[in-house]
């Protein structure tokens, strides 16, 4: 049985995962569980950090 992410395109599981790695930075922030926000952008891909930092700035708004 496969995970339905498997047969996304490459680009885009890299997108979602640029997107859960924001929600989890800003889950941590929200509980107050230490977090550190640019060790998480190191592991988002370079082409990928301005839509890594517009989720950031979306969750810490919502």
């Amino acid at each position: 049985m496969g995970r339905k992410l498997d047969s996304l395109p490459q680009a885009e599981r890299e997108k979602i995962e640029a997107d859960l790695l924001a929600l989890s930075v800003i889950y941590n922030e929200r509980y107050g569980i230490a977090s550190n926000a640019i060790s998480a952008e190191e592991q988002v891909p370079e082409h990928l950090r301005p839509y890594f930092h517009q989720r950031l700035n979306y969750y810490r708004n919502a």
